[in-house]
């Protein structure tokens, strides 16, 4: 009897696990205290039962760290869908995925931050709807819809706060209006935010105790996970870095302020920034010389990756991370730019604070974001069903939820 109570809690505790994403095998054997043996055997028993299955891991082969493995065990996805949208800094993404985050289909188009609220929403509608037809998905099995914002989303309101990127939308409520339109619950997050959760759910880094995650683009973002969870400050102002004020003679931001490191080293001030010799040049174009070594682009990259690491020296003093993640369009550039965030980090922060801190681009890639908007609205959604224990099982929003 004391053995069966035990194997009990080992299951509780595997699904547990689970509850947050998919994980290793390994991984599960860590976080319960147990070897690597007893918790195959459990894992084992559970897929036996068709409560867990085994799925792809979502990092690409190329981007695994060393013996990350390729398979993970999940919690089996009925059927049932997530939504996700990524109103990205330079491109719109949406994707449709299972409860464990395996991508179904997705869609993509460019994307101008200067773009009204209401056009974004039918933007959005738009590239939803076409989802949910090319798919033949049944509306009522679409458990969330989450959607990631450049800029900083209030935590008790859910809505943009005012000096975003995206000014038009200020005083919009984006996820309600949303969800009138699609009839479906929706939820909204800052984009750095997202990129960190799922870089530490499912990418680069699970099992970080702190992670950074800086995000490069036509703005600048960061995210800040603890074990896994965002932290996003009493009001949802946390991660701040695009108005670090460097220079305060420096170029206007839109926030207000003069010399902020977005308005100095994002995509677009760093094309400025080469108008004498490469006049109009584009963003990608850009990048592509800079990772190629064309003076002039690799120096202003180089210039912009050391502003953002003496950022980051300061960041490790305050939070001594164990990883520090990069994304956006900027990672483009290579190591032009990592090697001068690492070299200004080390230059101005305590050795102590960033003699084990690993920094390196992103596993997800430039779908970290979009990751991150299925994983929100599943967690959200979640928690709002834990909060309504009235609701039963053939309430059409959690009739094909896992359990």
């Amino acid at each position: 009897m004391v053995k069966a109570r035990s194997q009990h809690r080992l299951r509780s505790a595997v699904l547990a696990a689970l509850e947050e994403a998919p994980r290793s095998r390994a991984e599960i054997a860590r976080l319960l205290a147990v070897s690597r043996s007893t918790a195959s055997s459990a894992i084992a028993e559970l897929i036996e039962e068709g409560v867990v299955e085994t799925v792809d891991d979502h990092v690409p082969t190329s981007r695994k760290a060393a013996g990350r493995p390729g398979e993970l065990v999940a919690l089996k996805a009925r059927h049932a869908y997530l939504i996700g949208i990524d109103f990205g800094r330079l491109s719109f993404k949406a994707a449709v995925s299972d409860l464990n985050y395996r991508l179904i289909d997705e869609l993509d188009c460019a994307f101008d931050v200067d773009i009204s609220a209401e056009a974004a929403l039918a933007l959005a509608v738009e590239h939803v709807e076409q989802l949910i037809a090319r798919n033949n998905i049944d509306r009522r099995r679409i458990e969330a819809v989450g959607i990631g914002v450049p800029g900083p989303v209030e935590t008790a309101t859910g809505m943009l706060h005012p000096g975003s990127i995206l000014a038009s939308w200020v005083g919009a409520d984006i996820p309600r209006r949303l969800s009138q339109k699609l009839d479906l619950p929706v939820y909204m997050d800052n984009d750095a935010n997202l990129g960190a959760l799922a870089e530490s759910r499912l990418g680069g880094a699970v099992g970080s105790k702190m992670m950074l995650y800086v995000l490069l683009s036509v703005g600048v973002g960061l995210g800040i996970a603890i074990e896994g969870e965002i932290f996003r400050g009493a009001y949802g102002m946390a991660g701040q870095l695009a108005h670090v004020v460097t220079d305060e003679n420096g170029p206007l931001c839109h926030c207000g302020s003069r010399g902020c490191l977005e308005a100095q080293i994002s995509v677009n001030a760093l094309t400025r920034s080469l108008e004498p010799t490469h006049r109009d040049i584009a963003p990608v174009e850009m990048l592509r010389l800079a990772a190629e070594g064309s003076p002039g682009p690799a120096r202003v990259v180089a210039d912009a990756g050391s502003m953002v690491g003496r950022a980051l020296g300061a960041l490790c003093n305050y939070f001594n991370p164990d990883v520090i993640l990069v994304g956006g369009e900027l990672t483009r550039a290579g190591p032009v730019l990592l090697n001068a965030m690492k070299e200004a980090m080390r230059r101005t922060a305590i050795s102590r604070a960033v003699e084990h801190v690993e920094i390196r681009p992103g596993a997800l890639g430039d779908r970290a974001e979009l990751f991150g908007t299925l994983l929100f609205a599943h967690e959200r959604a979640r928690a709002e069903l834990r909060a309504r224990p009235t609701l039963t099982a053939n309430s059409g929003a959690i009739e094909g939820a896992a359990s």
